[in-house]
């Protein structure tokens, strides 16, 4: 039996996500929007079209990485 998985994602979390990418880069005019569009492409890439499936999936395969890593 499969678990009930949800794929939406709170608001405040997707905002952070967005906050710490920009933070993360250096400061430029335009850079939110960038950010912003970059959040679309990535979210048109999915089954779903939707910000929280593009988030879910990057942490699934960030999850995946850390898991497939091996220890040191």
């Amino acid at each position: 039996m499969e678990p009930n998985i949800s794929y939406t994602l709170e608001d405040s979390l997707i905002a952070g996500v967005i906050t710490a990418a920009v933070m993360s880069e250096q400061r430029r005019p335009g850079l939110w929007r960038d950010m912003l569009r970059a959040l679309d492409r990535g979210a048109a890439g999915t089954r779903e079209s939707t910000a929280d499936a593009f988030l879910f999936q990057a942490m699934v395969e960030r999850l995946l990485e850390e898991f497939h890593r091996k220890e040191t």
